[in-house]
Parts: C-alpha cells; structure tokens; sequence
C-alpha cells in the first residue's frame, strides 16, 4: 500500500466536511425559523431539498433545488429584505459557488442587524462570509473571522466549521515556511484546537485535526494516538472517517521506520489488537478499502 503523507492530504476531505457541516448547520438554523415570515418557506423547502440531494450524490437535482431557492430568496430580498433573509440568499449562493454574490449577502444581512436571541443566525452569516472571502482569495480577513467565532461561538456546528477552515488554512501556509516560523505557525494552532479539544473532549473531529496538525510536526505518536481517539470517539462523515483511518496507517508506516526493534514490537502487538477490533484486513487495509 503507498504511503499516504498528511501534506498531500490536508485538505483531503475538505470539500466533503464543509458541505456536512453547513448541512448540520442549516438543519440546525431552520428548525430555530419557525418564526420567519411565512414567505421565506418555499425558498427553505428547495434549500433543504437540495442538501437532502447533494448527501445521496444526486448533483443535477440539487443544483436544481438550490437554484430554485436562490429565485425564491431573491424574491424576498427584493421585496421585505432582512437579515434572515439575506443569510438564507447568502447560504444558497455558496452552494452555488457564486462566492461574491454571497460575500455581499452576507454583508447585507450583518448590515440590517438580528434580533435578540438570534446570535445563532449571526454567528452562521458571520462564517458564511468568512466562507465567501476564503474563496475570493481574502485569506486574512476570513482568518480574523474564523479565530473569532473558534473563541466566541457557543454554536457547535459553527465553532466545528471555523477550526476545520482555520486548521486547513494555516496547515497550508505552514508548507510554506521553515525552521521557527514554521514551528511557531504549527504550534499556534495546535494551541488552538487543544483548547477546543479539552472543552469538548468527546468531539471526535477535534482529535481528528489535532491528529493532522501533529504530523506536521513530525510527532507520529502524539499523532497515532488522537486519530485513535477520533476513531474511537466517532466522526462526522465517512470521508473523514476514511481519511482518519489512513492517518492512522500513515502513522504505523513512520513509527515502523522510527521505532528501536523493542519499542515497534510492542507497538505492533499493541496496534494489531486494535485491527482486530476495528475488523481490517491487515495493518494498512483498513476494512473500507478495497483490494488492489
């Protein structure tokens, strides 16, 4: 089996989490809409007809839905605009990638302002536009946004979200560098998702991107045993659960080659009980994978 290194695979299944947690997210948002105006409903039944497609791999349907939202959103924008409404037109817009279009919803809906008790809704719109200037190449911006709601959002999902895009970020700016700067980056951001980890300890995915950042830091131990944890403590999607599994064989390849005779065999008795107990094929074949 080729050896899989994290620096090829940072972003690996970036695309397939940002979409689980927006969908999160907007399930989330909409069950707290029951309050909007009764117009916003058509264009939040295509919104989530659409998510529904894009988990079944269904991309025309959902594109469909997604732009018969959008139509919808606009109508309303155009004739009682809002905050909820302009993040509802925000959040389409992203699904379509239309990035500047939902850049300036998201600014529109910030600008009209949310009621009490709705920082939920803020705090989406926030990440959207966070969302919006990462893809229009205003990385600086969408860092201060997503540090912002990594420290001040009470909203799981939209805290989730923020730490992947800003792990992702950061990990990719750290291949960059060299020497102290590379290990000053690495470890302001191991600092941040440690911090998210010990304040939700159960969360399987912050273990998963402590797991990465390690790697970076050629730490394959430390590294091996929080992909356990997020394996053991479960993961959102089977993306990500696949790629967490194929850190973990990464790992087993570089303690192979790192380890005294002594310590790897221990390792190994230690690491085959847990093959056993995951029910894999072998060390490197995880029980997903199929034969090559």
């Amino acid at each position: 089996m080729a050896k899989v290194c994290p620096r090829e695979k940072a972003a690996g299944s970036e695309k397939a989490s940002v979409a689980f947690f927006l969908l999160l997210m907007c399930v989330s948002c909409f069950s707290l809409f029951s309050s909007c105006v009764s117009h916003l409903k058509e264009a939040k039944v295509h919104y989530t007809q659409g998510q529904k497609y894009s988990r079944l791999y269904q991309t025309q349907d959902a594109l469909g839905s997604f732009k018969r939202a959008l139509e919808e959103a606009e109508r309303v924008v155009s004739k009682r605009p809002s905050s909820q409404a302009y993040m509802l037109k925000g959040m389409t817009e992203l699904k379509l990638k239309l990035w500047q279009d939902a850049e300036e919803s998201f600014r529109l809906a910030h600008s009209h302002g949310f009621e009490k008790g709705e920082e939920w809704a803020q705090q989406v719109s926030l990440l959207g536009l966070a969302l919006s200037l990462e893809e229009l190449w205003v990385e600086d911006s969408s860092l201060r946004i997503y540090i912002f709601l990594i420290e001040k959002s009470k909203f799981s999902p939209v805290t989730v979200l923020a730490a992947q895009r800003y792990t992702d970020v950061m990990l990719k700016r750290a291949l960059l560098l060299e020497g102290k700067e590379r290990e000053k980056l690495l470890a302001s951001v191991l600092k941040a998702v440690q911090k998210l980890s010990d304040g939700d300890l159960s969360c399987g995915f912050y273990h998963y991107l402590r797991s990465q950042i390690l790697s970076h830091f050629s730490d394959y131990g430390e590294s091996f045993e929080s992909a356990l944890m997020a394996k053991e403590l479960g993961l959102p999607t089977e993306e990500i659960l696949r790629d967490n599994d194929l850190q973990i064989v990464y790992c087993y390849q570089k303690l192979k080659e790192e380890l005294s005779p002594e310590e790897w065999e221990d390792f190994r008795v230690k690491y085959m009980e847990w093959v056993k107990k995951w029910n894999w094929k072998g060390p490197e074949a995880p029980s997903w994978q199929k034969e090559r």
